[in-house]
């Protein structure tokens, strides 16, 4: 099988409907002028919320991606409200960087859908027994401009679903492998 270029990552993630991804863009459009903005905003069919990351590979990684999705089968949750109230640059000590929405209580339920995946991961040896600590957030662009942290009124939606995910970075795309519907 031929090496494709870039990076072959698969993880597991939370995806707005595309009325909340066009509300979510609109936040980087008025920031735009404010701010310096220059570079261009994450498609809003590729916004997502990053969970569990399984890893990333020089290559294609089929029973990789397998494995995962067999572990998350179990996952039993219920569906719930995601809310963004907070919209900023995130890292590089106010040299630009990924420019994110995230969170207060409004993430409790993504903590929550973090952690019981991330039980599952364990069982199958896919992830060491020790959680590691994340934030919810959802990366609207990359700039060098800075925006500091900024209140906003909450982007919200209801999260029924979870999804793994195969990306190939560095050719600005990925596929939905396999969807997973909180009912539990």
């Amino acid at each position: 099988m031929p090496v494709v270029p870039g990076k072959h990552v698969v993880y597991f993630a939370i995806l707005p409907p595309p009325e909340v991804a066009e509300q979510a863009l609109r936040l980087i459009t008025a920031a735009r002028g404010r701010h310096g903005l220059t570079a261009k905003p994450t498609p809003p069919d590729r916004l997502h919320v990053s969970l569990n990351y399984i890893g990333d590979f020089k290559r294609p990684c089929g029973p990789v991606i397998d494995k995962a999705a067999e572990a998350a089968r179990p996952v039993a949750a219920r569906p719930f409200t995601v809310a963004f109230n907070r919209f900023g640059s995130w890292g590089l000590g106010g040299k630009g960087g990924p420019i994110v929405l995230w969170g207060d209580d409004g993430v409790i339920g993504v903590d929550d859908l973090y952690s019981s995946i991330h039980r599952a991961l364990v069982k199958p040896g896919m992830v060491p027994r020790r959680e590691v600590e994340m934030t919810p957030h959802m990366t609207l662009i990359r700039d060098k401009a800075h925006i500091p942290e900024t209140f906003v009124d909450p982007v919200s939606w209801t999260v029924d679903e979870f999804v793994l995910i195969y990306a190939i970075h560095g050719e600005g795309r990925y596929e939905v492998v396999e969807r997973y519907p909180l009912n539990g």
